[in-house]
């Protein structure tokens, strides 16, 4: 046992050890011998079932709901549809996320006859009510369930059993819903099924009547409507919520989810989940292209026929936008004449061409390459659809000659700002963020806001002006990502089209209940440059690692016979004997990062479990479930046993409980005492909720990720939500990634680790220690100055010392002497001060000669580490410490970074070749790459970019709104510095010129070392780190200065923290949070530059501690500590020998 949670019982809710909980079972009190397994019956035959009475009862009602799903289908219920009939089983409405072929109707059905109570079954038409109906009656037969069950046709037979309500089902048509509603909501249905919901959804009134017939009031639908809520209006709503949870049931199914009313929200604020359907971005596809850029129109169509005939049916044929309808019309008709089964997008509505299609009795489909092509999204018929065939490189053809609307000037704009120079890029980046809030502006609603038309026609003027620049010009005709072509007067910027490249393809490769289907993609090439475009942006797009290969690099006849076999081969194997798409929990710590990993999938469904928002979208072969602990859930009880900690005859036992934040204050409390005392009337926050929610997605689901961070912090986070969870699924794994990337993550999935319980360990004995060392103090510090507001730490202390010993270092003086010589400023600093004024009186006589000069290899500074980015960003940036840890945090969290708490410089392969070999052999040129490791081993890298963009890619990034960052600027200028030092340590050493000078004077001589030529550049073309002066004897010596500094320097924000860093106390998680404490507690004060000193009251504490407990104030007590706490980690030292040394010494403190 390592330690004691209270209220964590997840049956009684009382004090339970976390051996207990790993071992998924209740507190001893409700189970005093533990049992592998039926806890749930035991339980009940004790009287001790509670809290876990709703869960019991759901596994037991899952056995029975097993059994019938046999007996009805055949074979068991697969693991999405296991899933589901829990979530159904805890009483909650939601809309089924999931795969085509995974059995969502044969799951609503299979639940409609199993509820008990009143079932209303909703379809979109007649046939297909009759045909659930005559489903429902086999399902009823084969499982012995007995319903009255009620297919609404319109027949006398039908009309009277409605009337008489004589039925336990009903099944009828959206229509008989909108006609009947009154009626309907006069029936107690508990249990609601919407099959093909977005028919019911096309009509606002339905959904309202919807609600009705749930149990809300109109007064409560209104407040749901309502535009512009207050907080106020939240909290009712969330009110509300809460008191229909549970009481009527609603499942939705569709295969698209596409709402167009506002109404949709009442699912979000009543019911708690989103209706939209999960847009999932995987792909599997071949993607191939032809150089046919000598062709004619005729000869490309002769290409397209060649290449029908090898892949056979199931294609698409996309005609670039600009050849238009036209030529579409002549290429249907070609290849008919060629004999081929032809459907064309101009020939049928989208319902009628998509019903052909679904027979698969056709070789290709032909549309325009364009978003709004019906072809081009929305279709899913993965086992019908093969192969893409592009008849010209989709693109965007942009008129230059732009109006006033904002939609306009930002195509545009945002098209040609790569091209811009630095200062221009900056501006247009501006004005393109500022365009994006007004995209929707029309141009009759333009008058209306005189202060934006200003800011239009500025940006406009700006625009043509461009265009008429012919530097400008001449840096667009040299882009490989947007070109001009003159028609006529006019000119028009072409770029490839990625939007519907990346959605007219991904309909040849589906995510279904066996996985995602290969596809092939093939690119007829028309124009050169309009292909390099589109190849360009797709990379930007999809990931550094997107390529097409050469079609006649593909042996098409087999590829397509693979894809033909994988379809048929699926299409006949059932779902259960495969089951291959499981559910996955991951639980990350914050929201940002959350929604970033759901992002790598697609556009995922936002849902509400409890006080948990949860994105669920489908992955490979996981539907992922991917929410956020915010951060820590428990913290040391401080009110129970010795500051949180029991000693039970030599072993120390911590208590630890719910995180509790009070509204009112932001105070951050623990146990319940402190929450009655110090927020009496105000409302709490309890982590104790959200873990609640947890515990009913862990019953939920099959599998359970943990991807806290990959440090000593982030694991004790893991292994608290791994006890919470534990009781109610037993397959919960460890995610360890070191950056926020998709590769990342599915390489951590694929591996997914044990908890490192010496880890766990030693953060426990940190942060025992540092409770015990910092609550004895900090009240020594209350008793002898009267003011609760003190505190002292076991770091915290030592580096006050510091600070305070290097500011009364710095009143001692010292002479710096500077004067400028070669265009270049020297420095001599001399303790001596009367040697200093005599050497500065007599500078004029100053004469140098060289001594030496020699070549000399100049290397890179090694990749940031957490305490270098700090000092840097600190004296570079003039950033605190907590800030440059906070944009860390956020450039870490939208994957832009590798993890930016380590100590290691090492630099991983993928850094070193998918990162940094790109970007240099793009920018500088192969030879300039020079790869080195830094480091050998070990899980941790260096803080580095994860993708090779550089900050002006980022910035397009932001401006295009695929990315968001806190504080965007400060952020950038980081994420800068880092790029830069990254990069230039992957570069080649620079050869140079070093010239040894002596200086003489007749009172003073000295030497100097300069660079005086570049022979060979190499990394400082992107960090430079020298200066290369230009040497001369005729040189005149001018701007002569003497002025008195500090022999010793202050200490900066980044020095401390070196300094920390060098003396081996801290942490890379830590450095930050010790040097914002001392600054918030005013024992030091920054002063205007950044330089430490020293506070009044910062001095009285530290001497008051120095004289009273010296061993506190002594950083090798604390160094101690750290390195047994390293042993720990190791698995090297036991902790409880730390804890008791610790505990004794504490002892004799009180």
């Amino acid at each position: 046992m390592l330690f004691l949670v209270a209220h964590a019982c997840p049956n009684c809710g009382g004090t339970i050890s976390d051996e207990r909980l790993k071992q998924g079972l209740p507190c001893s009190k409700c189970l005093p011998v533990p049992v592998e397994n039926d806890i749930c019956k035991v339980l009940g035959e004790k009287g001790q079932l509670k809290r876990l009475s709703l869960f019991c009862e759901a596994l037991s009602e899952l056995e029975k709901f097993r059994r019938h799903f046999r007996e009805a289908i055949g074979f068991g219920p697969s693991s999405l549809q296991e899933t589901w009939i829990k979530r159904l089983l805890l009483r909650e409405s939601f809309a089924i996320i999931a795969p085509t072929g995974t059995g969502k109707t044969t799951f609503g059905l299979l639940a409609s006859l199993y509820f008990p109570g009143r079932v209303l079954i909703l379809v979109p038409t007649r046939l297909l009510a009759q045909q659930i109906g005559e489903r429902l009656e086999d399902f009823s037969k084969k499982t012995g369930i007995s319903r009255k069950i009620l297919v609404y046709l319109g027949k006398k037979k039908d009309k009277e059993a409605f009337a008489a309500k004589d039925f336990d089902i009903l099944v009828c048509t959206t229509a008989f819903f909108y006609k009947h509603v009154e009626d309907l909501l006069d029936i107690d249905f508990e249990f609601v099924f919407i099959d093909d919901v977005d028919s019911f959804l096309k009509r606002s009134a339905h959904i309202e009547s919807l609600f009705k017939l749930l149990g809300f009031s109109e007064r409560e639908i209104a407040l749901a409507l309502k535009l512009r809520k207050s907080e106020k209006d939240f909290e009712k709503l969330e009110a509300i919520r809460k008191r229909h949870a549970g009481k009527k049931i609603l499942l939705m199914s569709s295969a698209t989810l596409k709402p167009r009313t506002s109404r949709v929200l009442l699912f979000r604020y009543l019911l708690g989940f989103e209706v939209q359907r999960a847009v999932s971005s995987l792909r599997n596809i071949v993607d191939a292209y032809e150089d046919l850029s000598t062709y004619d129109f005729s000869s490309l169509l002769e290409k397209v026929a060649e290449l029908i005939k090898i892949l056979g049916q199931g294609g698409l044929l996309f005609l670039s936008q600009s050849y238009g309808k036209e030529q579409v019309e002549k290429a249907v008709e070609f290849l008919r004449t060629r004999g081929f089964k032809v459907l064309s997008y101009l020939e049928l509505s989208p319902g009628e061409l998509m019903t052909q299609m679904e027979t698969g009795e056709f070789d290709v489909a032909v549309g325009l390459a364009h978003l709004a092509n019906p072809l081009v999204r929305g279709i899913d018929l993965p086992y019908v659809l093969r192969y893409a065939l592009f008849l010209g490189v989709p693109k965007h053809v942009i008129p230059t000659k732009v109006d006033l609307l904002p939609k306009s000037l930002f195509s545009v704009l945002a098209n040609i700002v790569s091209i811009l120079d630095e200062e221009e890029r900056l501006k247009a980046i501006s004005d393109l963020q500022y365009l994006r809030r007004y995209l929707t502006l029309t141009q009759e609603n333009l008058p209306r806001y005189p202060r934006i038309l200003e800011r239009l026609k500025e940006i406009k003027a700006f625009i043509e002006n461009k265009f008429k620049d012919q530097a400008f010009l001449e840096r667009l005709s040299k882009s490989e990502e947007v070109f001009l072509k003159k028609e006529g007067d006019e000119l028009f910027l072409v770029i490839g089209d990625t939007a519907t490249y990346i959605q007219a393809s991904g309909r040849v490769s589906r995510l279904t209940a066996h996985g995602l289907l290969k596809g092939l993609s093939v690119v007829l090439v028309e124009d050169r440059r309009a292909f390099l475009s589109l190849e360009r942006r797709l990379r930007f797009q999809l990931g550094d690692d997107f390529s097409f290969v050469p079609l006649e690099t593909l042996d098409l006849e087999k590829l397509g016979l693979e894809l033909t076999q994988v379809r048929r081969r699926e299409q006949n194997t059932e779902v259960a004997t495969r089951d291959f798409i499981k559910t996955a929990l991951v639980v990350v710590e914050s929201p940002h990062k959350a929604k970033t990993i759901a992002s790598f999938f697609g556009k995922p469904v936002v849902r509400r479990v409890g006080e948990a928002f949860v994105y669920e979208i489908p992955a490979e072969d996981r539907v992922l479930m991917i929410t956020a602990s915010l951060g820590h859930v428990f913290n040391l009880s401080r009110r129970r046993g010795f500051f949180g900690v029991f000693k039970e005859n030599s072993h120390f036992i911590p208590l630890f409980d719910s995180i509790k934040i009070c509204e009112a204050t932001k105070e951050q409390l623990v146990d319940p005492e402190e929450v009655k005392t110090r927020c009496p009337e105000g409302r709490v926050y309890d982590k104790r909720e959200i873990l609640e929610s947890f515990r009913r997605l862990a019953f939920e689901i099959e599998e359970v990720y943990i991807g806290s961070d990959p440090d000593a912090e982030g694991e004790k986070i893991a292994y608290d939500l791994l006890i919470e969870m534990r009781p109610f699924n037993s397959c919960i794994r460890r995610l360890e990634f070191h950056e926020v990337t998709p590769r990342a993550f599915r390489e951590a999935i694929k591996n997914p680790e044990e908890f490192n319980l010496n880890r766990v360990k030693a953060q426990l004995t940190r942060r025992v220690v540092d409770r015990w060392v910092g609550f004895v103090l900090s009240r020594k510090l209350w008793e002898a100055f009267g003011q609760k507001r003190l505190s002292a730490g076991r770091v915290q202390t030592p580096v006050l010392g510091w600070v305070i010993e290097r500011a009364d270092k710095a009143k001692q003086k010292k002479a710096l002497i500077s004067f400028k010589l070669f265009k270049e400023t020297f420095q001599l600093s001399l303790e001596d001060l009367t040697l200093a004024r005599q050497v500065f009186e007599a500078l004029d006589e100053l004469s140098w000669k060289i001594l030496a000069q020699k070549e000399e290899e100049k290397n890179p500074l090694p990749p940031y580490t957490t305490d270098t980015v700090l000092q840097d960003a600190s004296q570079r940036l003039k950033l605190p410490t907590r800030d440059t840890m906070n944009l860390l945090q956020d450039l870490f969290e939208n994957g832009l970074i590798t993890y930016h708490r380590t100590d290691s410089t090492r630099i991983s392969e993928v850094g070193r070749f998918q990162v940094a070999r790109p970007y240099i052999a793009e920018k500088l040129g192969e030879e300039y790459f020079y790869p080195r490791a830094w480091g050998e081993g070990g899980a941790h890298e260096g803080i580095r970019p994860t993708r090779p963009r550089d900050v002006h890619e980022i910035r397009l990034m932001l401006a295009n709104g695929l990315l968001s960052l806190t504080e965007p600027e400060r952020a950038l200028r980081l994420y800068d510095l880092i790029f830069k030092r990254f990069m230039a340590s992957q570069m080649r050493p620079a050869l140079v010129e070093k010239t040894v000078l002596r200086f003489s004077l007749p009172v003073y001589s000295w030497q100097e070392e300069i660079i005086t030529k570049v022979l060979r550049d190499g990394f400082e073309r992107l960090y430079p780190t020298f200066k290369v002066i230009e040497f001369s004897s005729q040189a005149k010596l001018e701007d002569k200065k003497f002025k008195l500094v500090p022999r010793v320097e202050l200490f900066t924000e980044g020095t401390l923290v070196q300094e920390m860093k060098k003396r081996g106390l801290g942490r890379p998680s830590t450095y930050a949070e010790i040097v914002t404490t001392l600054i918030q507690r005013k024992y030091v004060k920054v002063l205007p530059g950044g330089r430490l000193t020293p506070t009044r009251l910062g001095r009285k504490v530290y001497e008051f501690l120095r004289k009273n407990y010296p061993e506190y104030t002594d950083e090798a007590l604390t160094r101690e500590l750290e390195e047994a706490m390293d042993l720990i980690e190791e698995g090297k030292l036991d902790y409880q020998e730390v804890l008791s040394d610790a505990y004794y010494q504490i002892k004799q403190l009180i």
